[in-house]
């Protein structure tokens, strides 16, 4: 495991209509189709619009297919308190396999520590997973598992989970727009009732000494092109996919 110096990591985040992604002029600047993918998020079963125990209790479990980029899996805390942080997961660290992120993220006034573990898998994994119709829960490994079990505030029920989606997306990851770069993810889902939801997410990442300097130039960026940034999709598009997914649960 190659340990690296804790950083102060600030995500800020923009979540953007389609006309809003148009007039602000991102497709103008997005180079190409972008990346393809696919992924799915994991509930617990019964779960419905109303009632999502995993991420109400800050828990995402996140299936991530990218084009021609190995399958990866995601346990993530957000917001995590402080408090249950541990110092094995203070420190971010990446073994080629699986790597620990630590970050706040930042969305309007809102603002959360985020502390997640990824692990890569080989291609077509998750796919033939999801084939089996069983749980997906032996897609995340023991240190995804050891997270959620030091530093959630419950613990979580792998063998009862399920996983809803896929969301098809597109993936920008170094777009340059306003004379700075962010990565741009376009999110795509339609529910088994023909309903829909479009989301455009914008993300930059920054060191925290200054990130408010940041956050108001991409916020700026955005007046400029005639879109107001208190118009935004303030909450968790995971939450309002989840939503969609489940509501005729």
């Amino acid at each position: 495991m190659v340990a690296r110096s804790p950083l102060d990591v600030v995500e800020l985040k923009v979540t953007l209509s389609p006309e809003q992604a148009h007039g602000a002029g991102i497709w103008a600047a997005a180079p190409g189709q972008g990346l393809s993918r696919r992924i799915w998020f994991c509930e617990q079963s019964g779960a419905s619009s109303t009632r999502l125990p995993l991420l109400d209790s800050g828990v995402i479990l996140r299936l991530r297919e990218t084009r021609a980029r190995p399958d990866e899996t995601t346990a993530r805390l957000r917001p995590c308190r402080r408090s249950r942080l541990t110092a094995d997961w203070s420190t971010p660290w990446d073994t080629g396999g699986e790597r620990l992120d630590v970050a706040s993220d930042w969305c309007g006034d809102r603002r959360r520590l985020s502390v997640s573990v990824t692990a890569r898998h080989p291609t077509g994994a998750i796919a033939r997973a999801l084939a089996s119709g069983a749980p997906p829960d032996r897609l995340f490994d023991s240190a995804q598992r050891g997270l959620l079990a030091d530093c959630a505030d419950r613990p979580v029920p792998f063998g009862h989970v399920r996983a809803l989606g896929p969301v098809d997306a597109c993936w920008w990851p170094a777009l340059m727009w306003s004379h700075m770069t962010l990565a741009v993810e376009r999110w795509v889902v339609t529910a088994a009732s023909g309903a829909r939801l479009e989301l455009v997410e914008l993300s930059r990442r920054v060191d925290r000494q200054g990130a408010e300097i940041a956050q108001l130039a991409l916020e700026s960026g955005l007046r400029r092109r005639g879109v107001d940034p208190a118009d935004c999709e303030q909450g968790s598009k995971t939450r309002r996919v989840l939503e969609l997914l489940t509501a005729a649960q």
